[in-house]
Order: structure tokens, then C-alpha cells, then sequence
């Protein structure tokens, strides 16, 4: 593997076509560009090489899609992030350049950087290429460019309206932080922590947006994070959350494979979660605690009508909270009461009435 790269390209696994064509425009630019598929090594320790490649790279872009951005994607995010803070107070530039795919929502989180790459309307316009290609060399854009990183900025809302704030909006999430730090110190001394409130009242953003950030830096622990929405089919919402912990190297179509035969397993209980959770855990060394957080709780009971699946998956998450590296927080809505849903009797700490 090359000592250093010009520019490296963070993006979701979901997203590999459209940056792999990039990278190749890119080394048609003369620029050296670590994208992951084409240097790290099969069966090695990918988060390691990860991190040790994107310290000495010259710039990260952030490549953002449609959807939220992966975990793998977060944590290399906060890592470019922290080195562009520690080499400023250098006196020094470390470029961290957002680009917006086709289908992608801004996250508020970059909103201080001074360059955006907006390929929403068309991948391979030559005029955002050349503002890219500067911004890794560290160089202003021209003047034409400027006016279009303007209008990708002034097309931004720091405003979610009735949306939550992602853990990639946190800079912009702000009047909860006494809340946060309660949750923060909950979720440290209890593997299992509910958050109740009505509807709309803020619970999706105070996890992802609040929690999320606060554990991600934390100088103690290391910790990986996972999110589902339980839907109709709560264990394969799960297995397709952890699939792609278990296995980050595989094809979409050996994941969407691999994600039903995990299901079924856990669904016939030959496979515990505390065991991926294990796994998960073995194959990133140096991650040292699993986030599982299970958003809008009350869809087990709600959209998922088979009380088999909805138990499975309830004792699955007791059981790897007693016995695995893995914390669970769960957001419920207040107007489900504890007899309907008893998982809450033995939550030691649940933050109910959040308004």
C-alpha cells in the first residue's frame, strides 16, 4: 500500500458504484486516491488500516448519498474531523470536503467547511470536478466555482422541521444537553436504557444526535453504533444492522443473502445476538462496546403481529445486554404504558416524559 494518498474517500457501502467512478475521474486528475475496496487487505483488520491510512492522507471527502451515512462512514468522519481541528491549531490546512451524490440531504455537521462538491444533478460535470480537484490540493476555488458552492450552501436548512436531527446534525441540535449528559451517564452504567416520551417530542434526536456524538468521543471507550427501526419484521431489521459489522466486505448481493440467512437463524435461535455481537466485536479490534439503538420501540407491538418473532427478539436483546459487550437504548413512546410493554420493568434507567 502507497505511504500516502492525496485524498481520501469516505462513503457508504451502498454507494460504491458512483464513488468508484469518481475515484477513477479523480486519478485521471493526476491525484493518488485511497479508495478501500482497492487497497485493504482481505481478513485483515479493517478499522485499523482504516485509520492508519487516513492520518496520512492529504484531505478526506465525505461522499454522502441518499440515506444516513453507515457507521464505518461516522467513524471515519469524526477521525478526518479531529485531524482538521488539530491541524489548523497548527496553523496548518487539512481539507475535509463534503460531496453530495445524487439523492443526498445535506448533513448540517460540515456546514463550516468552506468547500461543497454538489453532484446531485449530474456526476460528471467537469466544472465540480475542478473545484474538487483544488479543494484536495488545498487550493480556493475560481471564481465561477465559488458561485456554485454558494448555491449548494444557501439550498441548506439548519432547520430538521418535524425530521430528527442525525448524528451527522449535531452541531446544530442544541437545548437538550442536560438530558444528553444524564443519558451519556446512563447508557455508562446500565446496558439497557429506555427513552419515553409523547410523540414528536424529541427522542430520535436526542439519541442519534445527542447521545451518539458524546459517546463517539469519549477518550474511555470506543464504541461502534448501530440503529434500527424494528417494522414488521423486528429480527431482520436486526440482522441487517448487523450484517454489515459482521461481514463489511462483501458484495450488495452476498449482504442481502447473508442478511436472510442471518434472520433466520436468530428467528430459530441458532444463532444468539450475543454471539454476532461477539464477533462483531472480534473482527474490530479495538472497538470495545456495542451502541444497539432500537428507534420507535412500540412498532413490536404496533406493526409486528407475531408474538414468536416480537419474544424472539426481545429475549435476544436481554440476554446480550446480561451477557455480551453491547448496550441497548430504546426510544418509546409515552402513550404505550409498561403493561403493554413490560421490557420497561427492567430497564434501570428509563427517561420518561422527555418533552
Amino acid at each position: 500500500m502507497p505511504s500516502d494518498f492525496d485524498v481520501f474517500l469516505s462513503y457508504h457501502w451502498r454507494d460504491h458504484t458512483q464513488v468508484e467512478a469518481l475515484a477513477r475521474r479523480l486519478r485521471e486528475q493526476k491525484l493518488s486516491v485511497f479508495l478501500d475496496r482497492w487497497y485493504l487487505t482481505p481478513g485483515q483488520s479493517w478499522l485499523k488500516e482504516l485509520e492508519a491510512t487516513l492520518a496520512r492522507c492529504r484531505a478526506v471527502a465525505v461522499c454522502i448519498g441518499q440515506g444516513e451515512m453507515g457507521p464505518w462512514q461516522q467513524r471515519e468522519q469524526y477521525l478526518a474531523l479531529e485531524r482538521q481541528v488539530a491541524t489548523e491549531r497548527r496553523g496548518q490546512r487539512f481539507p475535509v470536503i463534503p460531496i453530495l451524490l445524487p439523492g443526498a440531504e445535506p448533513p448540517l455537521g460540515f456546514l463550516s467547511q468552506l468547500t461543497w462538491v454538489d453532484f446531485r444533478a449530474r456526476v460528471d460535470d467537469p466544472v465540480l470536478l475542478d473545484i474538487l480537484v483544488r479543494a484536495v490540493h488545498g487550493e480556493p476555488p475560481g471564481p465561477d466555482a465559488q458561485d456554485r458552492v454558494r448555491d449548494t450552501l444557501a439550498t441548506i436548512c439548519p432547520y430538521r422541521g418535524l425530521l430528527y436531527f442525525r448524528e451527522e446534525d449535531a452541531p446544530f441540535f442544541f437545548g437538550r444537553a442536560e438530558t444528553i449528559t444524564q443519558l451519556v451517564s446512563a447508557v455508562q452504567h446500565h446496558s439497557l436504557v429506555a427513552v419515553v416520551g409523547a410523540s414528536g417530542s424529541g427522542k430520535s434526536s436526542v439519541v442519534r444526535a445527542g447521545l451518539v456524538p458524546e459517546l463517539r468521543k469519549s477518550p474511555d471507550r470506543v464504541w461502534e453504533v448501530a440503529t434500527i427501526v424494528p417494522t414488521d419484521r423486528p429480527i431482520h431489521a436486526l440482522a441487517a444492522v448487523l450484517m454489515p459489522l459482521l461481514e463489511p466486505d462483501i458484495s450488495e448481493t452476498d449482504r442481502l443473502i447473508e442478511t436472510n440467512k442471518l434472520a433466520e437463524a436468530l428467528h430459530q435461535q441458532r444463532v444468539k445476538v450475543r454471539e454476532v455481537v461477539d464477533r462483531v466485536l472480534v473482527k474490530q479490534p479495538g472497538t470495545d462496546r456495542l451502541l444497539l439503538i432500537v428507534d420507535q420501540w412500540e412498532e413490536l407491538f404496533t406493526l409486528c403481529q407475531d408474538d414468536v418473532t416480537r419474544r424472539c427478539f426481545i429475549d435476544n436483546l436481554l440476554e446480550a445486554t446480561a451477557t455480551a459487550r453491547v448496550s441497548v437504548v430504546l426510544t418509546l413512546r409515552g402513550d404505550f404504558s409498561a403493561a403493554q410493554l413490560p421490557i420497561i420493568d427492567r430497564c434501570p434507567t428509563a427517561f420518561k416524559g422527555l418533552r
